[in-house]
């Protein structure tokens, strides 16, 4: 359990979080090393190389595997949207992973329905071929769509991570890479700024600045920028991990520009040796919406 290192006595604000804690800073130093490492590495790497992404764990001690295996990503990707997921691969794969044994029958031309023309969909194919299985032989290239890799393994079995606050944290961060990874299209409304420091939350006050107009009627006021702005001296917005039996929940602050300044609360439970995250529960605290859609 944890105890809060001070009484906020502003009732407005002591809606985040349990009653109680403890807000390591060394979490908040960790999250800034794992996130330096990431745009310090994508910055001029071609992840489309099929290079391996063994160096994601280097900040993050406490996180290990077998040496047999290595940890690798690929690009998901739909007409829509694209984001890259984590896998493990054999040390020896070479196999080049295909999708089907023959090419697929796009559809050609279109049908008409009234006044309305509808061109047609792949998924209006009669006969799909069914996709071949992954195995840990093979290296994921191209960009597949994300029905077919289904039985990719989740990484979470062939990682280990002991269970306490440290090797939580650093599996909440290793599952945030979808966000700091490249996207495309609407997987950029995964975009985010974490709050792993005070300077990181100066930074979003800052440039939430000229984001508000002053009449009513605006969705970004300068009532939200105040609001936002009275965030930066209090210390529930660093990360935390509280642990409770075999279950733990990973809180973190983060902005993003189709919803604001929201806390992210996350389960984490035991699993042997390693663990499996669940779904993060997003709380609002200061809304924004930039208007962009893709």
């Amino acid at each position: 359990m944890i105890v809060r290192l001070f009484q906020d006595t502003n009732e407005e604000n002591t809606n985040m979080g349990p009653d109680n804690y403890v807000f390591n800073p060394v979490l908040g130093e960790m999250g800034c090393r794992f996130r330096s490492n990431i745009e310090n590495h994508i910055k001029d790497y071609k992840l489309q190389k099929g290079d391996d992404v063994e160096w994601l764990l280097e900040p993050l001690d406490a996180i290990s595997h077998s040496a047999n295996i290595v940890l690798d990503v690929f690009q998901i990707g739909t007409k829509w949207e694209s984001f890259y997921k984590l896998y493990f691969h054999n040390k020896d794969a070479s196999l080049a992973y295909v999708a089907y044994d023959h090419p697929i029958e796009r559809p050609r031309g279109y049908r008409k329905e009234g006044n309305t023309i509808h061109f047609l969909e792949p998924d209006e194919i009669e006969e799909m071929p069914k996709p071949n299985p992954y195995s840990k032989t093979m290296l994921i290239k191209g960009t597949p769509e994300e029905n077919l890799m289904s039985d990719v393994p989740d990484i979470w079995e062939d990682l280990i991570v002991p269970f306490n606050e440290i090797g939580v944290w650093q599996a909440v961060l290793l599952n945030e890479t979808i966000a700091l990874f490249p996207k495309g299209w609407h997987g950029n409304y995964l975009e985010k700024t974490y709050v792993f420091s005070k300077a990181d939350m100066q930074q979003i006050i800052d440039g939430s600045k000229s984001k508000y107009y002053d009449f009513t009627d605006a969705e970004f006021r300068k009532s939200d920028y105040e609001r936002l702005a009275t965030f930066i001296d209090r210390e529930d917005i660093l990360p935390s991990v509280e642990i409770s039996g075999d279950k733990a929940v990973a809180s973190y602050c983060y902005w993003n520009n189709w919803s604001g300044f929201c806390q992210a609360s996350v389960p984490v439970e035991r699993r042997g040796k390693s663990v499996s995250i669940g779904q993060s529960n997003e709380e609002v605290l200061v809304a924004y919406d930039c208007g962009i859609r893709y």
